[in-house]
């Protein structure tokens, strides 16, 4: 499973025209590595992202454990993590610092071709923890993934290659 999400994540990379479009990261870091902290993490060991100050080890009996993280990705564009772990409960909310790169300049970066597009789709289906509902609307789409422990809501805001913004909400029930 996650070779075939590793395979889509280099089609996604390898689209035509755009330099840096979200989709690849939103995959990556928020829907692949965003169901808990130590896949987050890991990440950073493996030099796929650097986090501004990844949030200090806590003891595990507070609850619930709360922070915010901002991940910056090898294409330069910058993702918040907001999450709550609870005892048998993480929840998180990833999304591009979408007015970061506004202020940047670089919303031509968020373009994506419609192979880019696709391969996202396919790489929801690929790397899911379960089955993928979609649901298409004139202001963007919405993929439901429904696992076992697992739910994320994941949304991308614009039209098929103009994306304006992307998060992915996240529901894991961990069960110590």
């Amino acid at each position: 499973m996650r070779f075939l999400a590793a395979a889509v994540i280099a089609i996604l990379m390898s689209g035509e025209g755009a330099a840096a479009c979200p989709l690849n990261d939103t995959l990556k870091l928020c829907v692949l590595n965003g169901q808990n902290l130590a896949a987050l993490h890991s990440g950073i060991n493996r030099g796929d992202w650097t986090v501004d100050t990844p949030s200090p080890l806590v003891s595990p009996i507070s609850q619930p454990r709360t922070g915010r993280e901002l991940y910056t990705m090898s294409s330069g564009l910058k993702f918040a993590l907001y999450y709550q772990e609870y005892r048998s409960l993480f929840s998180a909310t990833c999304e591009l610092d979408y007015f970061g790169a506004l202020a940047a300049d670089r919303s031509e970066d968020l373009r994506c071709s419609s192979a880019e597009f696709e391969a996202f789709e396919a790489g929801l289906s690929a790397a899911s923890v379960g089955s993928v509902t979609t649901e298409r609307k004139e202001s963007g789409t919405a993929y439901l993934i429904e696992g076992q422990n697992t739910w994320m809501k994941v949304v991308v805001v614009g039209k098929r290659n103009d994306v304006l913004n992307s998060w992915v909400e996240t529901s894991v029930l961990t069960r110590r």
